[in-house]
């Protein structure tokens, strides 16, 4: 994860209840509720390394390494933890070699496997049950009895240390397909609907970028038309005003090629929207930085093949990447208000009810926009527009026909006498039982053997425990004890404590992984050769770890 500007708040309310995975329109929102959702893929997915924010695939994903979702993050801090929301959502099979780290809950409708060391890391709602309710919600009958999340101070921990775990969506009623289905259905109707705007904006084109340029206050269209080879092969800029939406539609046929590095400006991320409106296949031919969300519900996105990152939603049709590519999904939500012209977004159709025709009053279609050019004079009035023509009077209702008398309803049958049983036989009696063999006498029984004694056992796995005697100086310092994880050869913070003087420290984690101790001296004035602390490492209940 690179280190930019993240948003704490959107990411704090992202995602779905796994109580209430249901999907809603919203006004204006193109995304919907995946508006929540850094990306939503409606078929498969694989090989992404990295979403910053929630995810729903709707088909399954597959990946030969590890996966990490939800990790927003500012300095070493984590956000957006949270008790009930879903930031994995996936409709089909997971199945990854490496592990599956998450901020909040992982629904999955179909197969589940991941490495052990997964994790999930939810937030606390104050309740004394938190704990019972996410070991039924885990719970996986393979497992072993004593398994249970871990608390960790502001934050449980649902850690896969002995079997894949998840949450599956027939456990909480979760209707996955129809979630799916009804989130295709909006999308697509919003994209339809941004198709049919009429462009305000023009698109200069100055060989090595296009610079979009409108003047309305409120929503900027532009036209980017490559047809028929869809090279996108220079950089987009905006030039509008603060606070406007940018829509970008693309037209490039069946095959949208990415051939520049950068497209859109990181400021204008959450009003920028880019709509493909006809490619069915997307392809990033360089590693490229997307400012701005993608509107391509048909379309399968392939990623470029060492990495690149989209920064906003996404909606695609499929997800596709070599195992060995770095790409990323960031989340900066797209903030909505799209106006569609004579749209809205879908609703339960109500049946028509006839009314007369009112003829719709003529209005002249608006002319092209004259360039700017400097004057002195005062341009005319406009005309006032004709006055619209009064509805003609509706006809009356014509008075409904009279109802049929019903049919008399035919006299029932008298019902027959009913016919009696004969009287049942009496039993014929038991016969006496025969008496019981007096039982033999037990043997004796063996002398217990002494049982083994049990070998002790010094490490405890998933702790590493230790203390600070003092330094070797003889003096009294404070020291700040850091655990980091290394991963890719990057040393990732994870806790940290200070002891003042002397004291012990002790950190849990999962034991699969590279931990590193760095013991630093707080107050580095009186620092001499001899300053060095005394340390004694009680358990190294982990894989692989040094101090340093």
């Amino acid at each position: 994860m690179d280190n930019i500007s993240y948003h704490d708040k959107a990411m704090a309310s992202a995602g779905l209840p796994y109580d209430n995975i249901n999907w809603q329109n919203i006004e204006g929102q193109p995304f919907g509720t995946a508006s929540g959702f850094n990306v939503i893929i409606f078929n498969d997915a694989n090989n992404i390394i990295d979403i910053e924010g929630p995810a729903a695939i709707g088909g399954s994903f597959y990946s030969p390494r590890g996966l990490s979702v939800g990790f927003v993050r500012k300095g070493d801090t984590a956000v957006g933890y949270s008790p009930d929301l879903v930031r994995f959502l996936v409709g089909g099979n997971v199945s990854m070699i490496g592990p599956l780290v998450v901020v909040g809950h992982v629904v999955v409708a179909g197969g589940f496997n991941a490495a052990k060391g997964s994790t999930y890391l939810i937030g606390k709602d104050g309740t004394a049950d938190g704990l019972q309710e996410l070991k039924f919600l885990y719970h996986n009958n393979g497992g072993s009895q004593y398994w249970t999340p871990s608390d960790q101070g502001d934050r449980y921990a649902v850690s896969s240390y002995d079997v894949p775990r998840y949450i599956p969506a027939n456990r909480i009623g979760a209707d996955i397909p129809g979630f799916f289905s009804d989130a295709r259905e909006s999308i697509g109707y919003y994209k339809n609907c941004i198709e049919d705007l009429t462009p305000n904006g023009s698109v200069v084109d100055n060989n090595y970028e296009w610079i979009l340029r409108g003047n309305d206050p409120v929503q900027n269209v532009f036209l980017i038309d490559v047809r028929p080879d869809g090279l996108i092969d220079k950089g987009i800029r905006a030039e509008v005003p603060q606070g406007s939406i940018v829509i970008v539609k693309l037209r490039t046929g069946a095959n949208a090629h990415l051939q520049y590095g950068v497209y859109g400006e990181k400021s204008k991320t959450g009003q920028t929207l880019y709509v493909f409106e006809d490619a069915t296949n997307i392809y990033m031919e360089k590693s490229s930085d997307i400012w701005g969300s993608i509107l391509a519900p048909q379309a399968t996105f392939h990623a470029h093949l060492t990495g690149g990152h989209v920064s906003g939603n996404a909606a695609l049709g499929s997800f596709a990447v070599n195992a060995d590519s770095g790409f990323e999904f960031h989340y900066y939500p797209f903030v909505g208000g799209v106006t569609c012209q004579a749209m809205t977004t879908p609703a339960v159709p109500v049946p028509a009810v006839p009314a007369p025709a009112v003829p719709a009053p003529v209005v002249p279609a608006p002319a092209s926009p004259a360039p700017v050019l400097p004057s002195l004079e005062v341009p005319p009035a406009c005309p006032a527009p004709p006055p619209c023509p009064a509805p003609q009077p509706c006809p009356a209702c014509p008075a409904p026909p009279p109802c049929p008398l019903p049919e008399s309803c035919p006299a029932c049958p008298p019902c027959p006498e009913p016919i009696p049983y004969p009287p049942c036989p009496a039993p014929p009696p038991c016969p006496a039982p025969p008496p019981c063999p007096a039982c033999p006498a037990p043997p004796p029984c063996p002398a217990p053997e002494p049982c083994p004694v049990c070998p002790e056992c010094l490490i405890q796995p998933g702790i590493i425990e230790g203390c600070i005697w003092g330094c070797g100086c003889d003096n009294i310092h404070d020291w700040n004890v850091k655990l980091y994880e290394r991963f890719k050869d990057k040393d990732v913070f994870l806790h940290g404590v200070q002891i003042c003087g002397y004291g012990c420290f002790e950190f849990a984690v999962p034991y699969e992984g590279f931990y590193i101790i760095k013991v630093r001296m707080s107050n580095n004035c009186c620092k001499t050769f001899r300053c060095k602390p005394i340390i004694t490492l009680n358990n190294i209940g982990v894989e692989c770890f040094m101090i340093e």
